[in-house]
């Protein structure tokens, strides 16, 4: 006599296929996507090294002469528009801005005089960036986790949930972390969302002040040069790809 619960179980074990591979895990596009910008870092980065060095095609202090022949209220345009794009959520992780800033600091070397404009005109559009991402956030609802990935949301999500205003302080090197975490104050409804934009303001524009004030002592020291700059480049996108990497498995 066989029981009712062993029916069962063999019945199970009838139609579960003996062989054959397992299906993979489903992968949110999200993630894929996610590993797009990285790539194109590392690989843009190699070839502009090759393009200097191996096919002398150009050299970095070329592009630094063309950068101070630029007309200033061109480059503040240009400036904003970077600014604006790395301040909006999803936009913001398939568009390396932020090395380009760094490039574009690095090879001007502003003066106070020269820089101040340039960096209100980063920071105007890196608000209205944060604006958007908080509209965003409040219209996407459901939709905002599987956009920008569960795990990065869920993580971001509790940081600003543990330290609220100072978690906008605490992040204001990464304007990507930034307009993640502004589509999720955006998503959670909060108020007074002026006092975020405030903090976040505040930080950022005393990180890009500092990379702006040791852009000359970067240019001074021989670890990273104009030569190997590429390479430089290329590690650091090879970093943040292994980073997307772990979080699109853990998704």
């Amino acid at each position: 006599m066989v029981l009712p619960q062993a029916r069962s179980s063999i019945a199970a074990q009838a139609v579960r296929p003996a062989f054959g591979p397992r299906r993979a895990p489903h992968r949110p596009a999200s993630s894929l996507w996610r590993l797009i910008p990285p790539l194109a870092g590392v690989a843009i980065s190699l070839v502009a090294y090759l393009a200097q060095n191996v096919w002398n095609l150009f050299h970095i202090q070329d592009v630094t002469d063309a950068l101070r022949s630029l007309d200033p209220a061109g480059l503040a345009a240009a400036l904003l528009l970077i600014g604006f794009v790395e301040g909006t959520v999803v936009l913001c992780f398939y568009i390396p801005g932020t090395a380009v800033v760094i490039l574009l600091l690095l090879g001007l070397q502003p003066s106070w005089s020269e820089g101040v404009p340039l960096l209100a005109a980063l920071m105007a559009g890196s608000l209205i960036g944060y604006a958007v991402s908080i509209g965003l956030g409040q219209v996407l609802k459901q939709r905002l986790p599987r956009l920008v990935g569960r795990t990065s949301f869920d993580r971001m999500r509790r940081f600003v949930d543990r330290f609220g205003q100072g978690a906008f302080a605490g992040i204001a090197f990464h304007p990507n972390a930034l307009a993640l975490a502004f589509s999720i104050v955006g998503y959670l409804g909060i108020r007074r969302t002026w006092l975020y934009l405030g903090v976040a303001a505040l930080a950022q524009a005393a990180w890009w002040a500092l990379i702006a004030a040791t852009a000359s002592g970067f240019s001074r020291q021989s670890v990273v040069t104009g030569g190997n700059f590429q390479l430089f480049l290329a590690a650091l996108f090879s970093i943040w790809l292994l980073y997307e990497l772990v979080s699109s498995r853990r998704e």
